[in-house]
């Protein structure tokens, strides 16, 4: 027998001397309402549109024509054309901590996966993730996998070898690198949550490796099918609280899970719960910050200086992208001489930064210049002084496929040569 009981709103009224209902409940429930709105703004989020205006609230879906459904503190939804979208941050969310023993894979178009090895099954390695869960990766969408963390010389050797342009080594064998820092060309036959078998391409056998004492891995070249090019379509670039990153196609949000297809596998949907979230990028906007894109190709050389590779959204030596003590959230840190071209694909129409040295130092001096398809668009001249404000860059791209940034040490010593391109951007 289920008992119930009969409800009236009068039990629930605070009456006066007068035996009348008075408003001394509706200021406590105002209060309460209050503190929790309060406490939940740390776990809202924070959409920033292409104007540089935000946005916030809870986002609960996405409609059928892109729009992103946002429940804001008033109680109104706004609806946001997510090609207006440059980033949502998920506020409150706190860094998921990787324990020893994972690795970080990297696959074709950008994305990262941080979870350990289960094992593989024929062409398929299946993974556990904390960002999407237990799930299956095609090697030939695989570039490699470095083992977590990364940390001191082998850490450095590690990411060189899984991130270096194909052509470096032979396209047809995969290179293990151990936490020595020395390297074995062969096949990879197996792989488990503790143990490799390489078919070691000089001893002409399969040595057995254990996977903690693995730097790093990088599968072979000619084992990877290419991927189509990107046509432009919008596209979402989610990063995890564990720093994974996965890109690709929003499908739907429902329930608290977003639903993507990766670039790597768009036949398939990943399912990504929200509270795993910590930044969402959009791709393929009205704004399009080249920081958000892979450079097609990338030129780096020093004389006297130590190499300092580019950076996205944090200078080359390390810190935030600032000049002349002007901060930028987005922006690409470099070190002279440098090239970076990117794909564009005629589908904008200006390009747009702010540019000036790196630092504090009185040391430095840097040309800027801008290339659209071979042709020189523009050039800053000398920059000497990292005290100077900030250059402005603004010029037409209209038509242009291809974009190419380069920083050169003016035709002197290239000490102190660390340059800034300022949320460097295409515009629609």
């Amino acid at each position: 027998m289920i008992a119930t009981f009969p409800y009236s709103s009068d039990r629930y009224r605070m009456p006066d001397q007068n035996g009348r209902p008075s408003c001394t409940a509706c200021f406590l429930f105002a209060f309460v309402l209050l503190l929790a709105m309060r406490a939940s703004d740390s776990l809202a989020e924070e959409v920033w549109l292409h104007d540089n205006t935000r946005v916030y609230g809870l986002i609960r879906g996405v409609t059928s024509q892109g729009e992103l459904q946002v429940l804001q503190a008033t109680g109104d939804e706004a609806r946001l054309p997510l090609e207006n979208v440059i980033a949502i941050r998920f506020l409150g969310r706190t860094p998921l901590l990787i324990q020893s023993g994972a690795q970080e894979f990297r696959l074709q178009g950008g994305s990262r996966l941080r979870g350990q090895i289960l094992q593989n099954e024929g062409d398929l390695l299946q993974l556990e993730t904390a960002v999407a869960g237990a799930m299956a990766v095609n090697f030939s969408r695989l570039r490699g996998f470095v083992s977590l963390p990364l940390a001191g010389f082998s850490g450095r050797k590690a990411e060189e070898l899984v991130d270096t342009p194909d052509g470096r080594y032979s396209p047809a064998l995969d290179i293990v690198l151990d936490r020595r820092g020395s390297t074995y060309p062969g096949v990879v036959r197996r792989l488990t949550r503790t143990d490799l078998d390489l078919d070691h391409e000089e001893l002409l056998q399969v040595v057995p490796v254990k996977i903690l004492y693995v730097a790093g891995v990088r599968l072979a070249d000619a084992a990877r099918d290419p991927l189509p090019p990107w046509q432009g379509e919008v596209r979402v670039r989610i990063t995890g609280r564990d720093e994974s990153i996965v890109e690709g196609v929003l499908q739907q949000i429902r329930l608290g899970r977003w639903s993507v297809r990766p670039v790597w596998s768009p036949e398939e949907e990943l399912q990504i719960d929200v509270e795993e979230i910590a930044l969402v990028q959009v791709l393929g906007g009205r704004v399009q910050y080249l920081s958000q894109l892979e450079p097609t190709a990338a030129e780096e050389s020093t004389v006297l200086a130590p190499p300092q590779p580019y950076r996205m959204d944090a200078a080359a030596q390390g810190g935030a992208i600032t000049i002349a003590g002007k901060r930028y959230p987005w922006g690409i840190g470099v070190h002279a001489d440098s090239s970076l071209e990117f794909e564009l694909g005629g589908r904008f129409q200006e390009f747009r930064a702010d540019v000036g040295l790196a630092g504090d130092g009185e040391q430095g001096s840097v040309i800027f210049k801008v290339f659209g398809d071979d042709r020189e668009l523009y050039s800053s001249g000398v920059v000497k002084s990292p005290q100077a404000a900030p250059m402005s860059v603004q010029v037409s791209v209209a038509g242009v496929k291809k974009i190419r940034l380069e920083v050169t040490s003016a035709g002197d010593l290239d000490l102190g040569d660390a340059a800034n391109w300022g949320s460097a951007r295409v515009v629609r």
